[in-house]
């Protein structure tokens, strides 16, 4: 299977080209900083699903309006706007060939990849490089278009000449490769990479090669074999970037102890490279060494971001006032390389402290920027934590009304989540319900809907919505959990119950809540000897009130009465206001 649909690589180069109109993204920033040299892998974003605007400028005549020209022009328009992207195109690319405007061409070029009309593309690519021979932008699509056409050896020619006339080796093999990348089958992208590598001859750098192989097999899915190339790469020479890669390339294969040894060798490249420090830093967490992670973070020159990373990793170990100590450096900075992103890192790390007022105002002053919405969704949960929730669900309003797609579904979740919270379940099915015809087949919006209707006891609802996701996604563990838990504790389906959690336990064996979940179905089915394991191994996994009420319950049916107690006021120290673990204590009659 491919790791990534190519055909993004191209919109965005399409974007690039000197008379192409600005295409725009959904792709969103992350709430921190990159920490090393690239964010990760490359990855190619998911191909556009609208087709571009099929409105052009009409040359003139030397005489006034070409009558052809113009008839074409305006049928594409006309088409366009009905829909009929294909014999709009058609028509296009008739104008082009009656025209001298790159744009003519240039708008062939967008709907036939679009469409992924290859013949088109490959027509309108040479007509685009007839009417503007010193663009390198055609290139890239008539590659393109003739490598999925099969014409392999043609494809590969003209990026052999394309790479021939760059005077920078590295970044035109990148995007060759990346455009290779595109290409629809496996075969014919490795084929053509061969072709460019024999055409190159003895001249070309072999780790060059290595490396964009290896970054090719990684984008057609093939990481083992792309970590193996990415190391072979980076051994050909002392070079910073190809240690970074495949150190990346190690991490997304899960292997954190092969890519902290590359990040290290990479520091011993660049000491000095702070970005270096954080990645290696990521790692020694991600394999449970906070304290290492913690004392090399703590050698860095502080900036906002490893500040921020300091804090964080203090507070995931425990070290609270440490935490607070870092967060008040973080807070006195004078200067900072981006004050927008410095504010949201000092809001969050206030968050994680229970700084509630510091982080409502660190996140007000992000009010610009691609941190601005979401600087608004904290301050809209914090605001509902505290109850203000007018506050909130006007804070919520205003990011669904910025139109992000991401967000605004964020923003209906959390506003959500909020009045479910605050016992106004009923509430939160209408607004979700209002979101949900926007978009019919959002998983996350019908799972909280589901959760919601079971807080109202409108099972009917919840189960018509987990089972709509299961129609989407019939192996979703969530849903079948959140399905199989929902019969088992409010209805008598016991044993469809049981079958719902065992696919889910199949499919994620270590998750607590769906430990929980079989647990429970085996005591509600009259076998708690059963049920105990679950129930011990979600405990041990999450700390959580009601996995705690029910392994309580369970060893006191059991006759292990202490234990059972033990088990039950231990947690009620930690929630002494879960109403779950509160009923479970009245009908064992622990507490009045």
């Amino acid at each position: 299977m491919r790791k990534f649909l190519g055909a993004g690589i191209l919109i965005s180069m399409l974007a690039g080209c000197a008379t192409q109109p600005q295409v725009d993204s959904d792709q969103q920033r992350s709430d921190t900083a990159s920490t090393s040299e690239e964010a990760g892998p490359p990855r190619s974003d998911a191909p556009s699903d609208e087709h571009s605007d099929s409105r052009v400028t009409v040359p003139l005549a030397e005489g006034g309006v070409d009558a052809d020209l113009l008839f074409h022009v305006l049928a594409a328009e006309r088409l366009g706007r009905v829909g009929d992207f294909e014999a709009a195109m058609e028509h296009h690319l008739e104008a082009a060939r009656l025209g001298d405007d790159p744009d003519l061409a240039r708008q062939v070029v967008s709907m036939a990849l679009n469409l992924e009309d290859w013949s088109a593309l490959v027509d309108g690519a040479v007509r685009w490089q007839e009417l503007a021979p010193d663009d390198p932008g055609p290139g890239r699509f008539l590659a393109l278009g003739l490598i999925n056409l099969g014409e392999t050896e043609r494809a590969a020619a003209v990026l052999a000449e394309r790479l021939a006339d760059s005077d920078e080796p590295g970044p035109a093999w990148r995007e060759t490769t990346m455009l290779l990348a595109a290409a629809e089958r496996e075969e014919d992208a490795m084929a053509a990479m061969d072709i460019l590598v024999r055409e190159a001859g003895e001249d070309i750098d072999a780790g060059l090669v290595l490396e964009n192989r290896s970054l090719l097999l990684w984008q057609l899915g093939q990481t083992d074999e792309a970590l193996d190339l990415a190391l072979q790469a980076a051994e050909q020479g002392d070079s910073t970037r190809r240690w970074v890669w495949a150190a990346q390339l190690a991490s997304a294969a899960d292997e954190q102890e092969l890519a902290l040894s590359h990040y290290q060798r990479a520091r011993r490249i660049d000491p000095e490279d702070v970005g270096l420090a954080l990645s290696e830093a990521e790692i020694l967490r991600q394999l449970d060494r906070l304290d290492e992670a913690i004392a090399s973070l703590s050698q860095l020159p502080e900036d906002s971001e490893s500040l921020y990373s300091l804090g964080t990793y203090q507070f995931q170990a425990g070290q609270l006032d440490a935490a607070r100590e870092t967060w008040d450096r973080l807070a006195a900075l004078d200067v900072v390389d981006d004050r927008m992103q410095h504010a949201f890192l000092t809001g969050f790390l206030a968050e994680l402290l229970d700084l509630d007022e510091q982080a409502l105002s660190w996140y007000a002053q992000v009010d610009t920027g691609p941190r601005a919405d979401r600087a608004r969704l904290r301050r809209a949960v914090i605001e509902g934590e505290r109850g203000n929730l007018v506050v909130a669900r006007n804070l919520l309003r205003s990011v669904r009304m910025a139109g992000g797609m991401e967000l605004s579904e964020q923003a209906w979740l959390i506003e959500a989540d909020l009045l479910r919270v605050a016992g106004r379940a009923e509430e939160a099915v209408d607004l979700l319900s209002g979101a949900l015809r926007e978009r019919p087949d959002s998983v996350a919006l019908l799972y909280t809907r589901g959760i919601c209707a079971v807080a109202m006891d409108d099972l009917e609802l919840a189960e018509q919505d987990f089972r709509r996701i299961l129609q989407i996604d019939d192996d979703n563990a969530m849903a079948l959990n959140a399905l199989g838990y929902t019969l088992t504790d409010r209805t008598d389906r016991h044993q469809e119950a049981y079958r719902l959690i065992r696919r889910a336990l199949a499919l994620e064996p270590d998750s607590p809540a769906i430990l929980d979940s079989m647990g429970w179905v085996y005591f509600r089915l009259g076998e708690p000897e059963q049920a105990l394991p679950y129930l011990e191994q979600a405990l041990a996994g999450e700390d959580n009130p009601e996995i705690a009420a029910h392994l309580g319950e369970v060893l006191w049916v059991l006759g292990r009465q202490a234990e059972a107690t033990e088990v039950l006021f231990d947690a009620l120290e930690r929630f002494p206001d879960d109403d779950y673990l509160l009923d479970t204590l009245r009908r064992l009659e622990l507490v009045e």
